[in-house]
This record gives structure tokens, C-alpha cells and sequence, in this order.
């Protein structure tokens, strides 16, 4: 009975103020705001007090008190939510508190293309300035982490699906690679539900995938080139894939893969080395998985750069020679 009584006294003061002051009481945005939308940040634990002289400073009202009065007599069972708000220009006051009760952050968008290799990831995320460096560091390689996960003692490489995400200010790192982690982990489960059976498992396929996607110079060609790999694990050759050996480089490759990079000790040099090398060397995307789950079927063991982002593919070494000496030595 006290609270109605308290509400109805402050009801009819307000409305004894306004008639006397000669303003309404629902409609005092700020004039002076010429800009398209304004961005305000909303910090958690924020008075009504603050989150009013944060709209005063941001020129989204010209009364503080005003606005104070208009929440309390609103406001209800409802609160101002903490949160990344976008106001437009000339939003009434009313309009302002629904925005800020009803808690529905600004969506911002991060995008990572296909082939995009954890670090390059990392780079994104850090410039961002989603997740501090060490923070992501820890979190991508702690072992604990990893097994919780269900993911291989070689990291998260391959595992995070790229694609484009969605977050808010309150989003934490975590969250964004656990997203990235779930997306992927669901269209391997799409992809592989509607392929032929096959004797890898999902890191292998993974792992053929993110040398498909690099490798690769248009989607046309995927198919065949998986198809050129999985004839040459058949056989029990050597990969011989530039991707993999440069990648197994890290920080040794400075542009150019030499002759004696081809020695290199790295188990990802599959010049050197028999078989997949072992994990993925980039993120691949829906269609690398699709190509080495459903590799064309082909004769083909070879394929060289025709320099034009297509392929020269070749059954025989003889043939692979003289595609070479075409395409990359000129003669």
C-alpha cells in the first residue's frame, strides 16, 4: 500500500513539474545529435545514475533528471541491462529505455576464410582485440583443454570451421572457439553422414582436407586432386605436397621452397615421409572435407600448376615430367 502511494505521489509530481516547467515528459531527445547511430557501452553493475550521464555525454538526451524520473516511473519489474547498445539518432527517451530493458547487445561479425591456419586465426582474433594473446595461447593448447574437447594431442588446427560468426561485447573467447568448434565438428558429422564409408577417421580425413584446400586452386579440381592423394596412400607413396612441407617449415619458410627444404626433418615434410603427416595443416572448408571423403574416381598420381589457378594431372611419371618442363620450366 506504501509502494502504490509512493508511485502515485511521484506520478503526480511529475506531472505537476512538467505542466510547470512546460516540457513532455516522454520526449526530450537530444537535437544536437546529428549522427547516424550512436554506440554506447553499458558496463555490468552500472547505476541508473551512470548509464543516465552516459546517454547525457553521448547527446541521446538533454535531461538527465527527466530521464531518471521517466525509467522510475517505467520501469516496472523491468531493468537497464548491461550491454553494447546501438541508439539512433532522435530515439525518444521511451524508446531508449526498451532498447536498454529489453538487453539485446550489438551483434558484431568476424569472418575466417577457408584455409586460414590456426595462427593466421589467432591474428584475427588478437587484432580484434577478442582475446589477449597469452590468454589464447593458453587456451589452444592446454592439454586439459584439449582432451575435454575430444581433440588430438596436435591442437586445434583443422578443427575450427571457418566461416562467419557472430558475437557481442560479452562474448568471451572461449565462447568463439568453442562456436568455431561445434560448427566444425557438425558439418564433418553433415559431410561424412552422406558419403561413402571410409577407413580414415575424422583427424585423418581432416588432415587430407586441409592439404586438398591448399593445394587446391578452384573447387572444380578438389575431387581430383583428393583422388590423386588417396591413389598415392594406396600405394603406399610419398605425398610429395609443397603445402605440407612448407607449413612443417613454420618460420624457416621465407617464400621460396628449396631443394634442401625437400630434407627437411619435420614430420609434416611429405617429400621425406610416408603417409599423412600428422594433423591438418590449415582450417579446411565444406569442400575440401567433401572432396576427400568423395575423391574422384581417377588413374591420376601426379599433378603440377599450370600457373593460371588450375592443375596438369598426370598418370605416370614420364607424363608428370613433361608437364613440368611445360608449366614450370618453360620448355
Amino acid at each position: 500500500m506504501k509502494h502504490r502511494k509512493s508511485i502515485l505521489i511521484l506520478l503526480l509530481a511529475a506531472m505537476i513539474f512538467s505542466t510547470l516547467a512546460g516540457f513532455d515528459l516522454y520526449h526530450f531527445a537530444h537535437n544536437g545529435n546529428r549522427q547516424p547511430a550512436t554506440i554506447i557501452l553499458i558496463t555490468p553493475g552500472s547505476s541508473l545514475r551512470k548509464i543516465t550521464r552516459t546517454l547525457a555525454a553521448n547527446k541521446l538526451i538533454n535531461s538527465e533528471r527527466r530521464f531518471i524520473i521517466l525509467n522510475r516511473l517505467r520501469q516496472s519489474s523491468a531493468f537497464l541491462k548491461a550491454g553494447e547498445y546501438q541508439i539512433a539518432a532522435g530515439a525518444s527517451p521511451l524508446e531508449i529505455i526498451t532498447t536498454l530493458q529489453q538487453g539485446i547487445s550489438l551483434q558484431h561479425k568476424i569472418s575466417f576464410p577457408e584455409g586460414f591456419t590456426l595462427k593466421q586465426i589467432e591474428n584475427r582474433l588478437t587484432a580484434r582485440r577478442l582475446c589477449p594473446a597469452a590468454a589464447l595461447t593458453r587456451l589452444t593448447t592446454d592439454p586439459d583443454q584439449l582432451k575435454k574437447w575430444q581433440l588430438p594431442a596436435t591442437g586445434l588446427e583443422g578443427y575450427l570451421f571457418p566461416s562467419t560468426y557472430h558475437y557481442n561485447h560479452q562474448t568471451s573467447c572461449r565462447k568463439i572457439i568453442e562456436q568455431m568448434l561445434e560448427t566444425g565438428k557438425q558439418r564433418f558429422l553433415e559431410i561424412s553422414a552422406a558419403s561413402p564409408a571410409t577407413p580414415f577417421n575424422r583427424h585423418q580425413i581432416l588432415t587430407l582436407a586441409s592439404i586438398i584446400q591448399k593445394e587446391a586452386g578452384n573447387l572444380e579440381e578438389m575431387p581430383l586432386i583428393a583422388a590423386v592423394f588417396h591413389n598415392r596412400l594406396q600405394r603406399k607413396m610419398r605425398l610429395a605436397s609443397d603445402p605440407t612441407t612448407i607449413y612443417g617449415l613454420g618460420e624457416k619458410f621465407d617464400g621460396n621452397l628449396r631443394r634442401r627444404d625437400l630434407k627437411d626433418s619435420s614430420p609434416y615434410n611429405t617429400y621425406r615421409f610416408k603417409g599423412l603427416p600428422p594433423g591438418p595443416i590449415c582450417n579446411p572448408g565444406s569442400d575440401a572435407i567433401q572432396a576427400a571423403l568423395n575423391p574422384a574416381v581417377s588413374d591420376y598420381l601426379f599433378f603440377v600448376s599450370r600457373n593460371n589457378g588450375s592443375h596438369q594431372f598426370s598418370k605416370t611419371y614420364t607424363e608428370h615430367k613433361r608437364a613440368v618442363k611445360k608449366y614450370q620450366l618453360g620448355h
